[in-house]
């Protein structure tokens, strides 16, 4: 995809145009997971998951383009139409995942959502995110002779193709995301997320070994500190993550919906006990009872 894409008058950054893309992807696999986890089990709480990881994304998206505005104000008066060419750094991105995730995670507290359904569904929806914008994107890596090299237009110097290694090393794990796991019916048990991250951490380990990029902490660039950092959280998720299965979900939902069913005739009862009755069933202790008078 070029750096910049002319439509008439107009440009648009096609790194931009690829991050939308990719996002407009993830999301819709992760609306199809929501729908077959409906359909399949019935659980009510899938609607809800689907919305809060689209006002998820829709918050990064916000905080990654107009974050420049907390780091630069002046544009707002001095230049304000160049906010809508000028888009944020990685800092805006780190700073909208965890407002991001400081919402989602307040919503599952709130609607009492499993927390392993919620990263399941966006395991999905992220692997899928990736393999597209890598693919649509060129990074360049270590210099190479191999037939596959690419290079800058107008130059003799060959490269690794860095994001098609990323974006072919995903193929086999979205197959297995899709036509294996999903089929199992083992969303919400945290499988899909566990070996996402550890297949995704080694393929992206991998990967790196073809990148230019300097080392940071141990020796190790900042990508590969993220690698690692997804290997190991990978590894450790079996000891974190419960044996819930979809019959749980389902039953879960359900006695959400009965509690809920009973707190209203209980507080129907409430309302009828605390009115006063009508004028057949209303009582007079002057008029009614032991010292009743004489008629």
């Amino acid at each position: 995809m070029p750096d910049v894409l002319q439509i008439g008058p107009f440009q648009l950054q096609g790194r931009l145009l690829a991050l939308l893309l990719a996002c407009a992807l993830g999301l819709w696999l992760i609306r199809r997971v929501t729908q077959r986890l409906l359909q399949d089990t019935q659980i009510v709480i899938a609607k809800p998951i689907e919305d809060l990881i689209f006002n998820g994304a829709i918050i990064v998206l916000l905080i990654w383009k107009l974050g420049v505005i907390v780091m630069q104000p002046f544009l707002l008066w001095n230049n304000p139409l160049k906010l809508l060419m000028v888009s944020g750094s990685s800092t805006e991105i780190a700073l909208g995942v965890l407002i991001a995730c400081i919402y989602i995670y307040y919503q599952i507290r709130k609607h009492r959502i499993p927390l392993f359904l919620v990263l399941d569904v966006i395991a999905v929806g992220v692997t899928a995110a990736v393999f597209l914008f890598c693919a649509l994107i060129p990074a360049y890596g270590l210099p190479t002779t191999v037939p596959w090299g690419i290079g800058v237009e107008g130059t003799a110097s060959r490269f690794h193709p860095y994001h098609a290694y990323i974006s072919l090393l995903l193929v086999p794990l979205l197959i297995w995301q899709h036509f294996i796991e999903l089929r199992k019916k083992t969303l919400g048990q945290g499988v899909l997320l566990k070996y996402s991250l550890v297949y995704g951490g080694a393929a992206g380990m991998l990967a790196s070994f073809f990148n230019a990029a300097k080392p940071t902490l141990l020796y190790l660039s900042t990508a590969q500190l993220l690698f690692l950092f997804m290997l190991i959280l990978g590894m450790l998720l079996p000891v974190l993550t419960h044996n819930t299965s979809r019959k749980e979900l389902s039953t879960l939902s359900q006695n959400d919906s009965k509690t809920q069913i009973q707190q209203e005739q209980q507080n129907q009862e409430r309302e009828k006990a605390a009115t006063p009755a009508g004028k057949e069933g209303f009582v007079d202790k002057k008029l009614d009872g032991p010292n009743r008078p004489s008629t």
